[in-house]
């Protein structure tokens, strides 16, 4: 069991490296992973500060900073007044940027299915099953 558990980490860890290099390489991948991951959270959680963003990516909000300032030049993102305190700022998703986060999330996938094609259509099933049991999201 043990040998399998270092398996699984190791082909998981090398899955998403080569998904995230396939995205990025990809001509029409309109952000950065970061950004993509931002983008992601505001849709998910609504209205965020930069600190929570910056604990949620694990980046210094400095960091954040400038890439709500790129989204924000871009019109993905805009900086909202916090209504709990007029001093704080949050971040929220734009149409525009729903637009681009449902554009990578399309990219995500036509790169993932091409990793499938390595698979029979069974294999395929049969991977979505477990992986869905292993996070408790079965269908």
């Amino acid at each position: 069991m043990e040998s399998d558990v270092r398996r699984i980490a190791a082909s998981l860890v090398k899955l998403q490296k080569m998904l995230n290099t396939a995205l990025m390489q990809h001509p029409e991948m309109p952000v950065t992973l970061p950004q993509l991951m931002l983008l992601n959270l505001t849709c998910l959680h609504g209205p965020c500060r930069l600190t929570t963003l910056a604990e949620k990516i694990e980046v210094k909000p400095s960091a954040v900073t400038v890439m709500v300032d790129r989204l924000e030049k871009r019109g993905l993102v805009r900086r909202v007044q916090d209504p709990d305190d007029r001093r704080a700022v949050r971040v929220e998703i734009t149409a525009e940027g729903r637009d681009v986060l449902d554009k990578a999330r399309e990219l995500r996938n036509e790169v993932l299915g091409g990793f499938m094609n390595r698979l029979d259509p069974e294999e395929a099933r049969l991977l979505a099953d477990l992986l869905e049991r292993l996070t408790g999201a079965e269908a």
